[in-house]
Formats: structure tokens, sequence, C-alpha cells
């Protein structure tokens, strides 16, 4: 978190800004590694529970 409090909203969101991001933006790689990716994992568990309560 203190890595993308660092930054500006134009240097998280404006895409090739960073070289090593190609055409999409830091911030695009943040939001997939933090939010996103807790998004993602939450759902599979639930997924899981609400088979495991069926069976």
């Amino acid at each position: 978190m203190s890595l993308i409090e660092r930054h500006t909203d134009a240097e998280l969101f404006t895409k090739k800004r960073y070289r090593w991001t190609g055409s999409t933006s830091l911030g695009a790689y943040l939001v997939s590694a933090t939010s996103s990716h807790y998004d993602w994992a939450l759902k599979i568990m639930r997924k899981g529970l609400n088979q495991a309560e069926q069976r």
C-alpha cells in the first residue's frame, strides 16, 4: 500500500507511462495484484463452501 500511495493517479493510470508495463498502466497491475486477486479468491472459497453445504 505504501508503494501505491507514493504515486499520483496520473502515474498509476496512464497507459505506457512505464516501459516495463507494456501497453497497460501500473495501476492495472496493482489492482490485479490486490483487490481483484482477493475478490477472485473469495468467489472461489464461497463456491467451495456452497458445494460442501449441499453434500
